[in-house]
């Protein structure tokens, strides 16, 4: 339980003290160490609630729901049925490959963003990306591995770490975020965005 006091002395022309003060008192308590466990559930944990908070606005709102209440289970028997939704949702996402991609973003799930924000709809057609770079609308695919989200609905921390520490070969155009999201610009000249 983390301790902290905060007291605040208002400062008074007449009859009081001068001058304000603001002190704040942050002891130091050592608490019990975690085990490997606990620290693999809350790597899982924050690794879902980054993954969720990146597709919902792209499209994805039920697998990121339920990538969230996987992070809020804690009773084995509703964690199972709230595993098996989101592995459901996963398959039935659609899975999207880029144009001359690096094999390190094979199947990505996500959604174009472009200046006026994202598109929900994840059905745009190579000349429709085309088309939103022509009109200076800055389109990019934000995506997350296909792949990196089955680790993480499967509770696999040693899958994941390993997945992150794997370098990617330098790629002109697209950008990861080192939590296995990519961002990638589209459009002529740039990378097209296709897939089931």
């Amino acid at each position: 339980m983390k301790r902290i006091a905060i007291a605040t002395r208002w400062g008074m022309a007449t009859a009081g003290p001068a001058d304000a003060r603001l002190s704040v008192r942050d002891p130091v308590d050592e608490g019990e160490p975690h085990t490997q466990e606990e620290k693999d559930a809350l790597f899982i944990g924050m690794l879902r609630l980054h993954i969720a908070n990146l597709i919902k606005p792209l499209g994805h709102a039920e697998l990121a729901d339920a990538l969230r209440g996987l992070t809020l289970q804690s009773f084995p028997r509703r964690l199972q049925g709230e595993t098996q939704r989101a592995r459901s949702l996963l398959d039935a996402s659609a899975v999207r490959d880029v144009d001359k991609a690096s094999a390190a973003m094979d199947g990505l799930i996500g959604g174009i963003v472009t200046r006026a924000g994202p598109l929900t709809d994840t059905g745009a057609e190579p000349a429709d990306q085309e088309a939103l770079s022509r009109l200076n609308l800055r389109p990019v695919f934000v995506g997350v591995e296909h792949e990196l989200i089955r680790a993480a609905i499967d509770a696999e921390p040693q899958a994941i770490r390993s997945r992150l520490a794997e370098k990617g070969s330098p790629d002109e155009f697209a950008r990861p975020d080192r939590a296995g999201g990519w961002i990638i610009p589209l459009g002529q000249e740039r990378r097209i965005i296709g897939g089931t």
